[in-house]
């Protein structure tokens, strides 16, 4: 009879619990469901309009002086100080001197060979006075005028074919011919500026010795410059002696004006580029700097140029057609290093300034580009 009590007892128990949480589960407030929410994308665009664009081609390049020359000495000694010191960034004018080199000795010998020369002319003049009596005045001139100190002045004419072999005879022309060479060796001793220009690199110094065919510096003319640049054979139509290019530099301000002076009819095989030589002059340019050119083609494109940035698959944009993105092929006549240009698209096409997070068919919401 307990037994039966207490199996009683635990069913009532557990129908109790049962329709307790019954009602609890009935009193709390159901979930609400989250409300579908439709995100549109905004994307800007731009409407387009084609135009006549001039084309230009960008390159790099590095410059170089036209006139450039190393300076080497010809002659052997010890350097002298001159009027100007041969340092870098030292500016010359045309005919100065750039160094000299001590000539004392060699010198020396040269007046000597010149004395000897004087007394073999004032030797033939009695000879000369009684057979070539035609000629006797102009040989005592210049003898008269003769100087050791200076070059050896011209020798007077013979009137014949016998006078001319006389003085051939007592040597007057050999020792003519190797005084005026070794004159021409006594001018090695002092180096001249060749054009108006700056010392760019100088590997001597008054006092050191120098020998014969030693490199004592390189010596320039600020003048003018050869920008050269690589163009690709690609970018080469369009590119003419005679165009107009625009020189400006990444490192200084400064804008140049240069032309196409010439170019190369060799192809690098490893490159596929071409060399194009600018021509360009101003203040501010310095030997071996590099220099960026815009250089005027002899062509046009109807078309836009736009970002290169939004191209797609390289030949491709995304326009938004009543709000929906859609993908064009357009025809790229020109690369540059920030833009392209596109030929192919419409007038009043919007063209979408975004190429990530978007697709073909996705729909969107155009933002006018202000």
């Amino acid at each position: 009879m307990m037994k039966r009590k207490s199996i009683l007892l635990g069913l009532l128990v557990i129908l109790l619990s049962v329709i307790i949480t019954s009602v609890l589960i009935s009193m709390k407030e159901p979930p609400k469901e989250k409300e579908s929410i439709s995100r549109i994308i905004k994307v800007p665009v731009q409407i387009l309009k084609n135009k006549t664009i001039n084309l230009q081609l960008t390159a790099v390049g590095n410059l170089e002086a036209q006139k450039k020359v190393d300076v080497y000495s010809e002659v052997t000694g010890i350097l002298k100080a001159a009027n100007k010191s041969f340092l870098e960034g030292v500016r010359f004018e045309k005919g100065s001197t750039l160094l000299l080199v001590k000539n004392d000795k060699y010198k020396a010998e040269v007046y000597s060979n010149r004395s000897s020369f004087m007394n073999a002319i004032a030797s033939v003049l009695p000879d000369l006075k009684f057979d070539y009596p035609e000629s006797y005045t102009a040989w005592e001139k210049y003898l008269s005028n003769f100087d050791i100190e200076k070059e050896l002045a011209p020798l007077p004419q013979p009137k014949n074919e016998k006078e001319k072999y006389f003085l051939a005879g007592k040597n007057i022309y050999t020792n003519y011919y190797n005084i005026k060479s070794q004159e021409k060796e006594l001018e090695k001793y002092r180096l001249i500026a060749p054009f108006t220009g700056e010392v760019i690199e100088s590997d001597i110094k008054p006092g050191t010795l120098v020998r014969s065919g030693q490199k004592l510096g390189e010596f320039v003319s600020t003048k003018l410059y050869d920008l050269l640049v690589g163009v690709d054979l690609n970018d080469l139509n369009g590119v003419a002696v005679g165009n107009k290019v625009d020189v400006v530099s990444q490192n200084i301000s400064g804008k140049w004006n240069g032309v196409v002076r010439r170019i190369s009819s060799k192809i690098d095989e490893k490159t596929q580029m071409v060399n194009v030589y600018i021509t360009v002059s101003g203040q501010g340019l310095k030997d071996g700097m590099y220099l960026n050119a815009n250089i005027h083609l002899n062509s046009q494109a109807y078309g836009v140029e736009i970002p290169r940035k939004l191209l797609v698959k390289s030949d491709c944009v995304y326009l938004v057609v009543k709000d929906v993105v859609q993908i064009q092929k357009v025809k790229v006549i020109q690369r540059k290093e920030n833009t392209v240009v596109v030929e192919g698209l419409k007038d009043g096409d919007l063209l979408a300034l975004k190429a990530s997070g978007i697709h073909q068919g996705i729909n969107v919401s155009a933002v006018f580009d202000k």
